[in-house]
């Protein structure tokens, strides 16, 4: 049975990458789910690099079987040229990339206002222990007034904040993972800021 995404339409591989522009979403360090794929369609599901652990699945999006990693391509968040931008970034618990700290945070929204259109969003599913994706993190940046150095050459804003519980749809419907993608976690919480 075909896995199928929040329209009822089959998930698809993405050959060309990043080339075809009418895939305008990407997920960076996707991990073991299509959360990406089925929540926002015509996206690349990619990841660092394709886990020992784990089978890699591409192309045959037949089975749902959970237990797979399942990619577009390989893909670094800082260092992959794409030659163009999306609508929306999707990142899941990210790790060694975000706004922890205010330096790796201006990093961080440097590369996103770059590949995001004007009115892009990113979306962000983690867990407030997470420094590299929490709320407060984020506020800690976005707030900076002072040290000009660490402020980002784009402007972003909160768009929405949500708190997850255990019992939310989204930690229903998916399982995350931590880093190493053998360890399962649950997201409390979900922040999309916006590219002004």
């Amino acid at each position: 049975m075909p896995i199928l995404d929040k329209n009822g339409n089959p998930i698809a591989y993405h050959e060309i990458f990043p080339g075809d522009v009418e895939v305008n979403n990407i997920e960076f360090g996707a991990g073991r789910n299509n959360y990406g794929k089925i929540e926002y369609p015509n996206c690349y599901v990619t990841d660092l690099s394709y886990p020992a652990e784990l089978k890699s699945y591409f192309q045959e999006y037949e089975d749902d079987n959970t237990d797979y990693h399942y990619l577009d391509n390989i893909c670094d968040f800082y260092n992959t040229n794409f030659g163009r931008q999306f609508e929306n970034i999707i990142l899941c618990n990210p790790y060694g990339y975000g706004f922890y700290g205010l330096a790796a945070a201006k990093k961080f929204f440097d590369r996103a206002g770059e590949i995001l259109i004007e009115n892009g969003l990113i979306h962000i599913l983690g867990k407030n222990n997470n420094k590299w994706s929490k709320k407060e993190s984020f506020d800690k940046f976005i707030k900076n007034d002072v040290i000009t150095v660490y402020q980002s050459k784009y402007d972003f804003k909160l768009e929405s904040f949500e708190t997850l519980d255990s019992e939310h749809d989204i930690n229903v419907k998916y399982k995350f993972y931590t880093t190493g993608l053998l360890t399962e976690t649950i997201p409390n919480e979900r922040l999309i800021i916006k590219k002004l």
